[in-house]
């Protein structure tokens, strides 16, 4: 799993893969008490930083920088923070800003996250107790909203769409060149969440919080393989896949997603279908496997979580064959249930069989790291 000079004193953030590990630092200055006993304020500023968007690819986060690698080829490179005063949850208001955008400068001699004066002038800490929260992509709107009779900082304009489009990048060959450090994460107009909360309160004698970010969105993605190990669809490629189900899945134009929480509300919309579509180089049906986890992923998405039942599933080939789910005894697909929760990669395993699709198993990873083998899927 894909973006974000003063004189300032440090801000660290140290990311951990999937969830992100953040040590954030604000810089330090004595009080001025000069004639009027006025208080000064202290620049916030980034030492490090890692998980983030590129807000201008839209694509899926995967890992943290500074340099884009196997395995991590859309690292974090923006990320933006807004304050609260912990006494009475208002925005840390004082010289009228509460919020800071910091992007990741690999050119200067010294790589460093440096406040980006594009979006907010500086945001300066005074001894009021605040506590921070962070946000990618870095360009949406957050403010302090009561929902339910809570109070909570929101980030607006969040928008999941049913259908979306995927891109690798492979050359035609068919496959990725090494599966074991192949990892999807562009996606075409689909944007990636995430959110974080400081675990301590900061001032300006108290200056550095960790932050965890995580994604909101759950992530799905698809292996379609020959079963039995054969090896008759070798020259057939995976043009989408479709998953179905009455009510079963959500929408968003323009939901909220609570920063502390990572909990979605506001427009949620129940469709029927969501509809994976490659719009980059198509991925063979994998053939001749013995082990699952050598396959590539072929297709994948984002998902808004959802619990549901009697979901099935159907994929089209590159010749428009649509292979749909083995079969009832009433002649009905067979289903499958779904429970996806956010910040989670659900691997779904399916396999090509004379009856239909069936799925033999279903792997959850965390973002990044995984721990199983797969949902298997036969199909027809």
């Amino acid at each position: 799993m894909k973006r974000f000079i003063y004189n300032l004193p440090a801000v660290a953030f140290m990311l951990l893969c999937s969830c992100t590990e953040a040590e954030t630092s604000f810089g330090v200055e004595p009080p001025v008490t000069g004639g009027g006993n006025t208080e000064e304020g202290v620049p916030l500023s980034v030492k490090s930083l890692g998980l983030s968007v590129e807000v201008e690819t839209r694509s899926i986060v995967t890992g943290a920088p500074p340099v884009a690698m196997p395995g991590n080829p859309n690292p974090l490179q923006t990320v933006g923070l807004f304050v609260t005063q912990d006494k009475n949850g208002v925005m840390y208001t004082y010289d009228g800003n509460y919020r800071q955008v910091f992007k990741y400068n690999a050119a200067v001699p010294a790589a460093a996250w440096e406040p980006d004066l594009d979006f907010y002038p500086i945001l300066y800490l005074f001894s009021e107790k605040g506590t921070v929260y962070a946000f990618s992509p870095s360009d949406k709107s957050v403010s302090l909203t009561t929902v339910n009779g809570a109070k909570a900082p929101y980030m607006g304009g969040i928008a999941v769409k049913d259908k979306q489009s995927f891109i690798f990048s492979d050359g035609g060959t068919g496959a990725p060149g090494n599966v074991a450090t192949d990892v999807q994460w562009e996606l075409d107009g689909q944007e990636d969440y995430l959110y974080g909360r400081g675990t301590t309160i900061v001032d300006r004698w108290n200056p550095q919080v960790s932050l965890t970010m995580h994604h909101a969105l759950a992530k799905v993605s698809f292996r379609i393989i020959e079963a039995n190990s054969g090896g008759a669809l070798s020259d057939t490629y995976v043009a989408s896949v479709v998953l179905k189900g009455t009510g079963a899945f959500k929408k968003s134009t323009g939901a909220k997603l609570n920063l502390e929480t990572g909990e979605l509300s506001g427009t949620l919309t129940p469709v029927d279908q969501l509809t994976f579509v490659s719009s980059g180089d198509l991925r063979k049906v994998a053939t001749n496997v013995a082990d699952k986890a050598q396959a590539p992923i072929q297709a994948f998405g984002l998902a808004i979580p959802v619990t549901a039942t009697g979901v099935t599933l159907e994929f089209t080939d590159d010749s428009k064959r649509v292979f749909t789910m083995k079969p009832n005894a009433d002649g009905s697909p067979s289903t499958f249930d779904i429970q996806w929760e956010r910040g989670k990669n659900y691997i779904y395993n399916i396999e090509i069989q004379p009856q239909g699709i069936v799925i033999t198993d279903l792997q959850v990873e965390d973002w990044i790291a995984g721990n199983g083998a797969g949902e298997d899927i036969p199909v027809e």
